[in-house]
């Protein structure tokens, strides 16, 4: 009994830990944001924002409190979706410089396009800020630890199984229908947020693996599809730089595209092949 105890406290203190070490990062980080516009400031808080989004998703199906989790995090919405696509775009200039030198192409206008489409959403993402420097809380800390408390119990080990195999249910659903971006991309997601819980979900389990993963595949098999997404991204501001003038007839510019494209491709191939061999299992 005693062992079992100690075992409890041993969890409760595991997720506690987890939520202050990531909810420490947010409140660094958002101070530096509110105070000057800062990129690694911007991609570590949307970082933390994901990981405590994780965790809230998890307090659901373990507290006794009738956790909500989509009220948390839920005031700093708008600012989380303009600093994603600043990161976007971010990303964006890199792809392109990277293919530059791979393809030995120049291409300043589209780089130039990307600039000023960034300093766009900064300043959204800037004018949003007011709103939310007047709010002293965003997240409920004292509410978030008292939930956590609630989880200890003999059930908590099959509550978190039960979370599991609503996640294991979500993959085989997603990848039970046609192959789409939107449903590869909605596979990362899944997987990004289990492998943010993995130790607290594999400790409380008592399992090395989780859904057959260890936490190095499943951060390869998300990273994979993240980088094949940066590709679906690049697609969609070669389009739009398309558009703004006659650019598609530059032919350094239908060179990158066409590669982009190509590349592309095949990493769909290989990540379709991977969710069908090791995720929808």
């Amino acid at each position: 009994m005693y062992n079992f105890v100690l075992q409890l406290i041993h969890m409760e203190d595991l997720i506690k830990a987890y939520f202050v070490e990531h909810k420490a990062v947010f409140d660094e980080k958002f101070k530096i944001v509110l105070a000057s516009f800062d990129e690694d400031a911007i991609h570590k808080m949307r970082t933390s924002t994901k990981r405590l989004r994780a965790l809230f998703q998890l307090l659901g199906f373990i507290s006794t409190n009738k956790y909500k989790s989509k009220k948390q995090l839920k005031k700093i919405r708008s600012l989380f979706k303009h600093a994603g696509r600043i990161r976007e775009i971010q990303i964006e200039k890199l792809i392109a410089s990277s293919y530059e030198n791979t393809l030995d192409i120049t291409l300043p206008e589209y780089q130039e396009y990307l600039k000023q489409c960034e300093h766009r959403e900064i300043a959204k993402f800037l004018k949003s800020i007011p709103k939310f420097s007047e709010r002293n809380t965003i997240i409920d800390d004292a509410y978030v630890i008292e939930t956590i408390t609630s989880c200890s119990g003999k059930k908590l080990s099959a509550r978190v199984n039960k979370f599991i195999l609503w996640k294991a249910d979500q993959l085989k659903s997603l990848n039970a229908k046609p192959v789409s971006n939107e449903r590869i991309h909605k596979n990362r997601t899944i997987l990004k947020q289990l492998y943010y819980l993995f130790d607290i979900l594999s400790q409380i389990t008592e399992e090395s693996e989780i859904l057959n993963m260890t936490s190095d595949r499943m951060r390869e098999i998300e990273q994979k599809i993240g980088n094949w997404h940066d590709l679906i991204n690049s697609t969609y501001f070669l389009n739009n730089f398309s558009k703004t003038k006659n650019r598609i007839k530059i032919p350094a510019f239908k060179k990158l595209k066409h590669q982009i494209l190509k590349d592309r491709n095949l990493q769909r191939k290989e990540i379709v092949k991977i969710l069908k061999k090791e995720v929808c299992i």
